[in-house]
């Protein structure tokens, strides 16, 4: 069974090629292939793959809009509402029945994963198919190496699905490697340039941030400032603080490497396939349905997951903490960097995402925010990292 089956006019093949590599290198498989097994009937072909496929990608062309096979294949995408339509051509006339859904126009695509309209059909196929599928293309390579069974103290569970859950029943969900573009062109001055960021390799992120019993659990106490239900996040943490904690977890479960995520992969996680203000789009006005902020947080933090997770199924990246990040706060480098770890040194560790205290601009997914390492806040959490072996 293919993921993604993609509806396109023949003539189309050469600038396809492209997209469909493109779309195959972020993890997800494409049923693209024309070519019929011997005894098979077209018809037949398509109407399995059809059937078997979680989202239609149409590819509108000139060649395609004249195209019965690819009229008939939108049509049912758009009956099952897995449609996601895509413009190759300027100046074409989308058959009427299509003209109603938005379409991302790549006519002048480059091949580019950054590029603007390339970004909002990972974003739309991205919605449909959940983190499941971003998984599966890399969990062969992500999970190679890895002990069949548990190692003492460990009780790993790895999921089909990317998802991980540790010995303390901290979720992690797999991160694929890929690029984006880093930083904001209309927010704050510390948030420019914009570059280019490439994260080299998968890694695990917790599905949320630490909670107070998993806290607990490893530390022996519970310095949070709200306290009532064990599931809200651990607050009140310095980034020294986190760092005994991560200590005190590697002991218990050996070889495994956990640390907080530099402040590049953590926007990457975030962003999950968006380029736009929030994970979810740009409309401040729907952080409600994500976010626990200063709208609609009562002055106070909330148990984790109670909000909708963004695409690649992390909860809270908007919201009810502020999450300390590895990196040390400075200004951004001009030019595209592979796995940025921030300064050498400095007074600031960077914070990410907002709190229940702050308001919808602060939690969009560029801002910055940065605390002295010694300093505990009653809005200031964290989020692990588990790395691949």
């Amino acid at each position: 069974m293919s993921d993604i089956f993609l509806s396109y006019a023949s003539e189309d093949l050469p600038r396809v090629v492209p997209f469909v590599q493109a779309l195959e290198r972020r993890g997800w498989s494409v049923w693209w292939d024309r070519t019929l097994p011997p005894g098979q009937r077209f018809s037949q072909v398509i109407e399995e793959a059809l059937d078997a496929a979680r989202c239609v990608v149409v590819v509108w062309s000139k060649a395609s809009v004249a195209s019965h096979w690819v009229d008939v294949e939108a049509a049912e995408g758009a009956r099952r509402n897995i449609l996601v339509p895509v413009i190759i051509d300027d100046d074409i006339r989308i058959p009427l029945a299509f003209r109603g859904l938005q379409a991302a126009k790549i006519s002048h695509w480059q091949g580019h994963e950054l590029d603007r309209e390339f970004a909002k059909v990972v974003q739309a196929i991205t919605r449909l198919l959940g983190t499941a599928s971003l998984a599966n293309g890399i969990m062969a390579e992500a999970t190679e190496g890895m002990e069949s069974s548990p190692r003492p103290g460990q009780a790993i569970e790895v999921e089909s699905t990317g998802r991980l859950t540790n010995s303390l029943g901290i979720d992690f969900v797999l991160i694929p490697a890929g690029e984006f573009l880093m930083g904001s062109s209309d927010g704050f001055d510390n948030e420019r340039p914009m570059h280019r960021v490439r994260i080299s390799r998968p890694f695990y992120l917790g599905l949320c941030a630490v909670t107070q019993a998993q806290w607990q659990a490893v530390m022996g106490n519970n310095p949070s400032h709200f306290m009532g239900d064990s599931d809200r996040p651990v607050e009140q943490l310095s980034w020294e603080d986190i760092q005994a904690f991560i200590r005190g977890l590697q002991e218990h479960e050996g070889s495994v490497r956990y640390r907080l995520p530099t402040e590049a992969e953590w926007e990457y996680a975030n962003r999950a396939g968006s380029a736009t203000d929030y994970s979810f789009g740009s409309d401040g006005r729907q952080l409600d349905r994500y976010a626990w902020y200063a709208d609609n947080a009562g002055n106070q933090t909330h148990p984790v997951r109670q909000r909708e997770p963004n695409a690649w199924g992390l909860y809270d990246m908007h919201g009810n903490v502020w999450e300390w990040v590895q990196d040390w706060y400075g200004k951004y480098a001009v030019e595209e960097r592979a796995d940025p770890e921030g300064p050498s040194a400095g007074a600031n560790r960077v914070i990410r995402g907002g709190g229940w205290s702050s308001e919808a601009w602060y939690c969009r997914s560029a801002y910055r925010g940065y605390w002295p390492p010694s300093d505990r806040r009653h809005d200031l959490g964290f989020r692990l990292l588990r790395m691949v072996e």
